[in-house]
């Protein structure tokens, strides 16, 4: 049925908002409950408080649930292609390609002599100055 405003229908759907409102402030069940949350809050530390409002701005609501997981994804997608860009690179090449650095991406190992440091060392001096 259709109210005409300012009409004696609005009037009772006004009286049964504000009887549902003071019922629901005189119930000891949501009073009770209210004040176990509130109780609850005070007790925890000051992180703790940060972290509770955080998660419930981000997860209050099924929009920000649901931006969350897009943003998680595609933060994750972003490193997984970076990371595969990277690694099938073809500026990797130029480390299989240089003595001294091969033993950095999976090229031949350098060997293990007590000189292997000086050895090592000085492979990375000749590729500085060109002559490796």
């Amino acid at each position: 049925s259709a109210y005409i405003r300012g009409g004696r229908g609005d009037r009772d759907l006004d009286l049964e908002a504000l009887e549902q409102r003071y019922e629901a402030s005189v119930d000891p069940f949501r009073q009770f409950s209210r004040a176990e949350r509130q109780r609850k809050f005070n007790e925890m530390s000051p992180m703790e408080k940060i972290v509770f409002i955080v998660a419930k701005t981000f997860l209050g609501s099924k929009e920000m649930r649901t931006a969350l997981f897009v943003y998680v994804l595609a933060m994750h997608l972003l490193v997984f292609v970076t990371t595969y860009h990277w690694s099938h690179s073809s500026t990797c090449d130029s480390f299989h390609n240089d003595e001294a650095l091969a033993h950095f991406h999976g090229g031949v190992p350098l060997p293990e002599t007590p000189n292997g440091v000086a050895v090592a060392n000085a492979a990375m001096d000749m590729a500085d100055a060109g002559l490796g």
